[in-house]
């Protein structure tokens, strides 16, 4: 069952929308030898590399990460050809995402291999000998959520074939940093870090945190411990400078935290800046960086900024890049001015020491916690982006579209669109901000239901507990109504004017849990709601501190409905409320923030009476984020993972992974439209798995049919008239088949139109003629070819909408302001034939008319009609220009014969001429595609012809002149072709006739 579902997905492909802009990094690093040279990890997007110093990123990770958060790269100087990555942040915010080890490359990122240390979770440092690639060392925070064994620091002598743990204080303390004197790299400096996250608080100092010295490549090592903080020290960064070995630099966290130096390798050490901007946050930042060239220059991060001293510490200035919040710096050890930064948004490049940067907008690595639609045409889709703007987004862009609309809120809230008016978002952000905005003014109006400001205080004091992604929902059933949830749920219907609270505290209210946090760490809040889609006074609602509960009527009574199973502080991430049945609900339920990462999906059939766990098939170290229900089919759910996209085909019961070629990221949010899966990840922005109308038709007697073709959703022909090309990268027909098996015969599709006539054919076998191969107006490859694909399994065949094209010349057809397509088919009624030996079966579906076009169905039909003409007159000048250029070869060959007599070889001359000049009435020979081209030669017929196609494009029917010079050329063609019949007909018969009569008298 496994493999027939494999093979009915592998049709289906995941396509990203971006936004281009970059996200969460960490994890940065160059090459020495080359400048332009850089790889860069995301916090869930995986590992990317330039080899254009910036200007452009691409992933090379995936495919073989299971896992999309990265703490550290290195590469050998020794052969740069070697890259280590270690797997998790570090930077310890409440949404990482964990690691899984190790991974090595050793072709330049090309492919990779995981070398262990699985169980490390979040890795903070790698570090190369750079004389021998295979001594490596790592510095392991370990679980952030609880104790584990595998943390500390290590080391492999073998390239990652075999690791020895060489630091390890106990299974609370990891370590998070090295640094390597340059000039003897037997002497390291270690720092370790007693950590403990929880989703109420973060507990980041311990007695187990602390530097460390080994001289002897970390057999032996020795706490450093004079003019260090004698209080409990929390995140730890180290820097040796290469200048002077003896200089060592260390950001501390803690009551006594700051920067910190040693001028005696480490013996003493005196506090140079104990102020908070030095060590602000320091959890989420601690890192410090030694100069390669000038002994007194050093650079440091905390959340105040990203700073630099060129006098040994005694003053600062703050470095500007595109984005803040910095998290990872790499400096040419040859060239001080060379750096490559990680920060909150993305990972930028400088030449001049920081002078000026490269964009981030350029790497689609955005971490959204959410994402909604709207009923635009195309539809938008929403989130909010971590340390970034909300997001609208088209849903037919393309990353590098990069059309990016901020809607209001901020980086952390829910993004929701008013369904009966898209022009309303309503948007949040942390500490209770909602916004109302218009997207006609583009003003946003505050409408925060408790605006009583709450900076500094924790969730115990304050009257209404928000968390950092509070919910916001409209009601499907009621959409007049909005929904907002803190530690109860409030309703507004008159568009966030006033609130009305509608439920008592629905969560645990246990105040030694809402003491820690005054930011992303509010606890005992509700974390998701779920109206009913059937019933305006039926809502859901979730707490992240593990309770359901429910009403039926509107707020007025709640029923606590939570599975006995679900343990206290489990977090309820998703509360799917099915559209086929009031009684049935989903929830996706997570506890790895308490060091649990198995996967929880409940389900119920009655209200929340009875539960039961649907988790079979999805790994039990893969915890769960969303679920949802497919509007078309109440059997087809979907679940989001920290790793992935799983489908079931049977209400739960067991799940497949529908990953296809969806990159390993955390899937935060996933939301249907229109026939489509939208997905939020934590790391690789949005992704759209197009059209899974065959996942809703599926059923389990599908294996006894050999041929099976699934009815099509309906599809736009979209408008042309805006710019250049088509303004969606999926217009097209998607028609899906499924194959028990490989066929023997071909596979062959046929469109036909409401008359049964067919207008366009294809098949398997089918290879594309060299008549095909064109230039386009600007040169570009125009080379068509539709192939039908004929595997077993789900086969997918996108159809342009397009009639047959035109006939081209054999060759090669060149043109300039036109070409060989047929025309795109009007709005209506059509069917699709697919046949397969002795099988067939056929399909309706019907192509609708773009809403935003006001094109008419009888213009459509003129326009139609016109451009018919337009493919027809053409294939038939190139039709007469394919006969001329066989007859030529003929008459060519037979002049070259010796024993021609001279009244046939004048003859011969003659016709040569009289076909040269058709030809030339025809077509320009020498014309090969280069606009500059007709600055030398004069365009003839046949691109006459087919230049109308771009006069009459768009979505309008023919002008009256278009129709005259249609006319007008028409005739013209009639008349060359008029003497193209004689030519072939008269003169090339007595020719031939005069060939053989010499040939005879020889």
């Amino acid at each position: 069952m496994a493999q027939a579902n494999r093979e009915f997905l592998q049709a289906l492909r995941w396509r990203s929308i971006g936004p281009n802009r970059g996200g969460r990094a960490t994890a940065v690093t160059g090459l020495p030898n080359d400048p332009l040279v850089y790889y860069m990890g995301a916090t869930g997007g995986g590992v990317w590399k330039t080899v254009n110093a910036g200007l452009t990123w691409t992933p090379v990770s995936d495919g073989y990460f299971n896992t999309g958060s990265v703490g550290s790269i290195a590469v050998s100087e020794s052969d740069p050809n070697i890259v280590y990555v270690g797997m998790g942040e570090a930077c310890l915010r409440s949404n990482l995402s964990h690691g899984d080890g190790v991974y090595k490359s050793t072709d330049g990122g090309r492919t990779w291999q995981n070398v262990g240390l699985r169980d490390t979770s979040q890795i903070g440092r790698v570090w190369v000998d750079p004389r021998d690639p295979k001594l490596v060392y790592v510095a392991a925070v370990g679980h952030p959520y609880g104790a584990n064994p595998e943390r500390g620091a290590f080391r492999s002598k073998d390239g990652g074939g075999t690791w020895q743990k060489i630091l390890f204080i106990n299974d609370k303390t990891g370590a998070v940093d090295l640094a390597v004197d340059p000039h003897d790299t037997r002497i390291m400096y270690a720092a370790t870090w007693q950590v403990l996250r929880r989703p109420w608080d973060i507990y980041e100092f311990g007695p187990g945190a602390g530097i460390y010295k080994t001289t002897d490549g970390g057999d032996t090592w020795t706490q450093l411990r004079n003019g260090l903080p004698k209080s409990e020290m929390g995140k730890i960064g180290l820097a040796v400078s290469p200048v002077d070995p003896h200089r060592l630099w260390a950001t501390i966290g803690g009551d006594e935290g700051g920067v910190y130096r040693s001028d005696d390798a480490g013996q003493t050490w005196q506090l140079v800046d104990g102020s908070f901007a030095m060590h602000s946050r320091q959890y989420y930042y601690g890192h410090i960086f030694a100069d390669p060239e000038e002994r007194d220059t050093v650079y440091t991060f905390s959340s105040k900024g990203f700073y630099k001293s060129t006098d040994a510490g005694q003053h600062w200035e703050q470095i500007r890049t595109p984005h803040s919040d910095y998290h990872g710096l790499w400096i040419d050890p040859r060239n001080n001015q060379r750096m490559v930064n990680a920060n909150d948004g993305g990972v930028t490049v400088t030449f001049d020491g920081g002078r000026s940067w490269t964009p981030e907008d350029n790497q689609a690595t955005a971490q959204f916690y959410t994402v909604r639609t709207d009923n635009d045409f195309p539809y938008h889709v929403y989130g909010a982006q971590q340390d970034n703007t909300t997001v609208m987004v088209s849903s037919a862009s393309r990353p590098s579209d990069n059309e990016i609309s901020a809607v209001g809120g901020g980086e952390s809230g829910y993004v929701v669109p008013d369904p009966g008016d898209s022009n309303i978002v309503y948007a949040g952000a942390y500490w209770g901000l909602l916004t109302r905005y218009d997207r006609r003014t583009g003003l946003a109006r505050n409408i925060t239901v408790w605006p009583d400001f709450p900076g500094g205080r924790t969730g115990a004091q304050q009257k209404y507990r928000f968390q950092w992604t509070y919910p916001i929902a409209i009601s499907p059933a009621d959409p007049g109504t909005v929904y907002v949830a803190a530690n109860v749920v409030f309703k507004s219907v008159n568009g966030g004017q006033s609130w009305i609270p509608i439920s008592p505290d629905l969560t645990r209210d246990d105040k030694q849990h809402e003491n820690g946090g005054r930011l992303e760490d509010v606890y005992d809040t509700v974390f998701t709601l779920a109206p009913s889609p059937l019933n305006k006074n039926l809502l859901w609602a979730g707490s992240d501190d593990g309770l359901i509960h429910m009403t039926r009527d509107g707020g007025k009574n709640w029923a606590n409905v939570t599975p006995p199973a679900l343990e206290p502080w489990t977090r309820i991430n998703i509360i799917e409320a099915s559209s086929h049945d009031p009684a049935t609900a989903y929830v996706a339920a997570n506890r790895y923030q308490l060091d649990d990462f198995r996967p929880y999906i409940y389900r119920t059939h009655d209200f929340g009476k009875t539960w039961t766990l649907i988790v079979g098939g999805i790994p039990q170290d893969t915890f769960v984020r969303t679920v949802r229900q497919d509007p078309a089919n109440a059997k087809l759910l979907y679940a989001g993972t920290e790793t992935g996209v799983y489908v079931s085909f049977d209400d739960g019961e067991q799940w497949y992974p529908l990953q296809l070629n969806l990159p390993i990221v955390p899937i935060t949010d996933l939301t249907l439209k229109d026939g489509d899966l939208v997905a939020s990840t934590q790391g690789r922005a949005f992704w759209i798995l197009d059209d899974i109308t065959p996942l809703e038709q599926m059923t389990d007697g599908r294996a006894a049919f050999p041929l099976q073709v699934f009815k099509p959703r309906p599809a736009y022909r979209m408008a042309r008239g805006r710019s250049f090309g088509s303004s969606s990268p999926t217009a097209g027909m998607i028609i899906n088949y499924y194959l028990a098996a490989a066929p023997s015969a071909p596979v062959k599709i046929a469109f036909l139109d409401a008359d049964g006539t067919v207008i366009n054919s294809f098949s398997s076998d089918s290879r594309p003629d060299n008549n095909r191969a064109q230039r386009s107006r600007f040169g570009e490859s125009m080379s068509r070819g539709e192939t039908v694909s004929a595997k077993a399994g789900l086969n997918r065949f996108i159809w342009d909408m397009r009639y047959a094209d035109a006939e081209g010349i054999d060759g090669g057809t060149y043109l300039f302001g036109g070409s060989l397509r047929g025309p795109e088919v009007a709005p209506g009624q059509y069917h699709v034939r697919v046949t397969m030996g002795e099988q067939s079966q056929t399909q309706s579906f019907e192509i609708r008319r773009e809403p935003r076009v006001p094109t008419t169905l009888r213009d459509y039909r003129q326009q139609v009609s016109f451009l018919l003409a337009v493919r027809d007159k053409l294939s038939a000048a190139n039709h007469a220009i394919n006969r001329l250029l066989k007859a030529q070869e003929e008459v060519q060959a037979a002049l070259k014969n010796t024993g021609l007599d001279s009244a046939a070889a004048e003859s011969g001359r003659q016709l040569n001429g009289e076909i040269e000049r058709e030809l030339h009435a025809l077509y320009e020979p020498r014309f090969t595609g280069f606009d500059d081209q007709t600055l030398i030669y004069p365009l003839k017929l046949n691109n006459r012809i087919a230049a109308l196609e771009s006069y009459v494009g768009g979505d309008y029917p023919p002008t009256d002149e278009a129709q005259q010079v249609l006319a007008e050329l028409s005739s013209e063609l009639e008349r060359v072709l008029a003497q193209v019949r004689v030519t072939l007909n008269r003169d090339l018969s007595g020719f031939h006739a005069r060939v053989h009569s010499s040939a005879t008298a020889q």
